[in-house]
């Protein structure tokens, strides 16, 4: 096998690792839109207002509760979310790069 035959074989690789750095890209960044989906749709809710009881107010009450912890931990997926794209972002960048030099001398012989 010649050099020009391994640098195809390279490009081949090189190709495939892009491939895959991109579509993990993607699936972090489709992960990351549905946790602030999530987020947006939690602040959007409330409780409806009706006449006050005891009964309503402990119910408004638990569901405060239980919205202030969901949005914690939404937050906290978000913030796992973000460092996971930029991770991802930067194999992307690297793999892209490769592909790209490969590409360029490969064209050049």
């Amino acid at each position: 096998m010649n050099d020009r035959d391994r640098m195809k074989n390279l490009k081949v690789i090189a190709d495939l690792l892009r491939d895959r750095d991109l579509a993990a890209l993607s699936h972090a960044q489709a992960d990351k839109a549905r946790t602030q989906d999530l987020i947006r749709a939690l602040d959007h809710t409330t409780v409806p207002a009706l006449p006050e009881s005891a009964a309503v107010a402990q119910v408004a009450e638990k569901y405060g509760l239980w919205a202030a912890n969901r949005r914690i931990m939404l937050n906290q997926q978000n913030a796992r979310d973000t460092v996971r794209c930029m991770a991802e972002r930067e194999a992307a960048q690297q793999s892209f790069g490769r592909a790209e030099v490969l590409g360029k001398l490969l064209a050049r012989k």
